[in-house]
C-alpha cells in the first residue's frame, strides 16, 4: 500500500506525512498535517546561530494552532543547549507530551511576555479584553500615567505591570530609604525583564547577567551580602535594640492584645493585692483583691423568718 504523500505549499516537493507537523487549524482539516513541511519551518524558523525568532515562532504556531508555552520554551531552550540542538525542533518534540498534544494556540501561555498583535491598530481597550488578570483590567487612566511616569516611556502594559509588581515585591523584602536605593532597584526590574524576554528570543544574556550581578553588588543586595549583613546584626544586640528604638520602634498593642493570657492581673490581685491587705496598706491593689476575692466566695444561704414561719 502506497504512503500518503502532502505537496509543500512552500517548497512544491511530495513528501510523507510524517515530514509535514501535525496540525488542528480549520484550513488544514483534510490532511490533520500543516501545509508546509518540518525542513520549510523549520528553516524559516531557525536563525544562523541555530537559535529561533520568536516572532517567527509564533507565527507557525498559529499557522498550524499549536501553542505557546512559555515554561515549556525555558525548558527546550536548556535541553537544545546541553546537546547544541534546534530549540524549535525540541520545542515541538515536548508539545508531543500527553499534557500538551490537546493543546491549540487558544490554551497559549505567555507568562508574562507578550502575545503578538493581530492588528495595527490595537487599542488600549482591546488589549486589556486580551489580558485575563483582573487588576489589569482595572487599571484606569492615572494609574497607567503613573506607571509611564515611574519607569519611563517604551515597555508595552504587561511589561509595566510586570515591573511595578517586581519592584513591590523589592521593596517589601528590603529596606529602600533612599532615591539612590530606588533607582538601584527600578535598574534591576528592568534588567531582569530585559534577560526574560532575551531568553524567550533564544538570545544569550551573559553580559545582561553580568549587569544584573554588577546592580546587585551596587544596593549589597546580593545573597553573600545580605547574609553578612544579618550577620553583624546578630553579634550586637544593642545595635539591634537602637534600631527599634529609633528607626523602627515596636508599636503599641490593641488593647485585646496587652494582656492576653492576664498575667499582669494576677500579679497584681494575688501579689500586690495580697501583700497590701496583709500589711494593712489601703490603694488600688487591696481594692483590686477584694474584688476578685469576692467573685471567688460561697456564702452560706441566710434564712429570712418569713420563710421560716411559711415553711
Amino acid at each position: 500500500m502506497a504512503t500518503k504523500k502532502i505537496t509543500c505549499t512552500c517548497c512544491g516537493k511530495s513528501k510523507a506525512q510524517e515530514d509535514f507537523y501535525t496540525s488542528r487549524s480549520y484550513i488544514n482539516k483534510h490532511t490533520g498535517r500543516s501545509s508546509l513541511c518540518k525542513e520549510c519551518i523549520w528553516d524559516y524558523v531557525t536563525t544562523e546561530d541555530n537559535g529561533y525568532d520568536y516572532n517567527k515562532m509564533l507565527d507557525m504556531l498559529q499557522m498550524i494552532d499549536r501553542p505557546f508555552i512559555q515554561d515549556l520554551l525555558t525548558s527546550s531552550i536548556d535541553e537544545a543547549a546541553k546537546g547544541n540542538k534546534n530549540v524549535f525542533k525540541i520545542y515541538m518534540k515536548n508539545l508531543g507530551m500527553v499534557q500538551n498534544i490537546d493543546k491549540r494556540w487558544q490554551d497559549s501561555e505567555f507568562d508574562g511576555f507578550n502575545k503578538p498583535d493581530t492588528s495595527e491598530n490595537t487599542s488600549k481597550s482591546d488589549m486589556l479584553l486580551e489580558i485575563e488578570d483582573e487588576e489589569i483590567q482595572n487599571l484606569s487612566k492615572e494609574d497607567m500615567k503613573y506607571l509611564v511616569s515611574f519607569w519611563g516611556k517604551g515597555f508595552d502594559l504587561e511589561a509595566y505591570i510586570w515591573l511595578q509588581t517586581e519592584y513591590e515585591d523589592w521593596v517589601n523584602r528590603y529596606e529602600c530609604d533612599s532615591k539612590g536605593m530606588e533607582n538601584l532597584i527600578k535598574e534591576i526590574c528592568k534588567q531582569q525583564l530585559d534577560i526574560n524576554n532575551r531568553r524567550a528570543l533564544g538570545e544569550k544574556v551573559d553580559q545582561q547577567l553580568k549587569t544584573l550581578q554588577d546592580l546587585l553588588g551596587s544596593s549589597n543586595l546580593k545573597p553573600v551580602q545580605e547574609t553578612g549583613a544579618n550577620a553583624v546584626e546578630q553579634e550586637t544586640f544593642g545595635t539591634l535594640i537602637k534600631k527599634y528604638e529609633n528607626e523602627k520602634p515596636i508599636p503599641e498593642p490593641d488593647e485585646k492584645w496587652k494582656d492576653v493570657d492576664k498575667v499582669s492581673k494576677y500579679i497584681r490581685v494575688f501579689f500586690l493585692g495580697h501583700l497590701s491587705r496583709m500589711l494593712g496598706i489601703k490603694n488600688e491593689y487591696e481594692e483590686e483583691y477584694w474584688d476578685e476575692i469576692d467573685k471567688l466566695t460561697v456564702e452560706e444561704p441566710v434564712i429570712d423568718d418569713e420563710e421560716i414561719d411559711n415553711g
